[in-house]
């Protein structure tokens, strides 16, 4: 029953105002295609969770993932798609990359809400970071000029191969997991500059963790989808967050 409760008390004022942010922000994205109506309305329950259970801080932060990689796919996309390696649908995203992309993110919300602690902070940084790192990161290293190479043997492989790595998409991850950690710094979010290093660490671990596990448990195992590697990888970002956390 304790549980329950603060679910069971959330001001109604406060689902009014997290679904009008939402609105605000999810119905352009609609417009741009940068979600399909099924990601608008997955969009809706993580960005109303993460509201209702914290704060608008913690939305932001969300936020910036939906920005960031609507921005880097839609970012020469005719480019991409010259080379065969651009999002299908001109990069509009359905509501099972929304949750295997936020899923884990939504339940450190939660989490807090319910329990509280600096903990689920530090996990939930490192789910953010982890998704933006590698949704944004990958879709910039496309353009990369040179071939990358496959994570697990530094083969070349073709462009946009699953668990394929290049110097710019590994710089972007970086400073993009990076970016991230400033912002919460700067928000103001936890206790000093040791939620930079979480989200920066703990975001490009999870990237590459994502490229891993794209570049064997995917290509291989038939039920294994994209948003499969999407989840698990931002659950290990988010451990690893976590890990780094009770270290510092």
């Amino acid at each position: 029953m304790e549980i329950l409760l603060p679910i069971i008390m959330i001001d109604p004022l406060h689902i009014v105002i997290a679904f009008a942010i939402c609105t605000v922000i999810g119905l352009p994205s609609y417009k741009m295609k940068v979600v399909d109506f099924s990601g608008l309305l997955g969009g809706y329950v993580v960005g109303m969770g993460i509201i209702l259970f914290t704060d608008v801080k913690w939305f932001i932060l969300i936020f910036m993932f939906f920005f960031l990689s609507g921005a880097a796919t839609k970012y020469k996309y005719d480019q991409k798609k010259k080379k065969g390696v651009a999002q299908a649908k001109k990069g509009s995203r359905g509501y099972l990359n929304v949750f295997g992309n936020g899923l884990v993110a939504l339940s450190f919300a939660v989490f807090e809400g319910v329990i509280g602690g600096e903990i689920f902070l530090a996990g939930y940084l490192a789910a953010v970071a982890t998704a933006t790192s590698d949704t944004a990161g990958g879709e910039i290293g496309r353009l990369s000029k040179h071939k990358p190479r496959l994570i697990t043997t530094f083969k070349e492989v073709p462009t946009g191969a699953e668990g394929a790595i290049s110097i710019v998409g590994e710089t972007a991850e970086f400073l993009i997991a990076l970016f991230i950690g400033v912002l919460a710094f700067g928000l103001g979010m936890g206790h000093g500059s040791n939620v930079i290093i979480v989200a920066t660490l703990g975001g490009f671990i999870g990237a590459h963790i994502d490229s891993v596990l794209g570049a064997t448990v995917e290509t291989s195992v038939g039920w294994w989808g994209n948003n499969w590697t999407n989840f698990i990888s931002t659950l290990l970002g988010a451990l690893t967050g976590i890990g780094l956390y009770y270290l510092l």
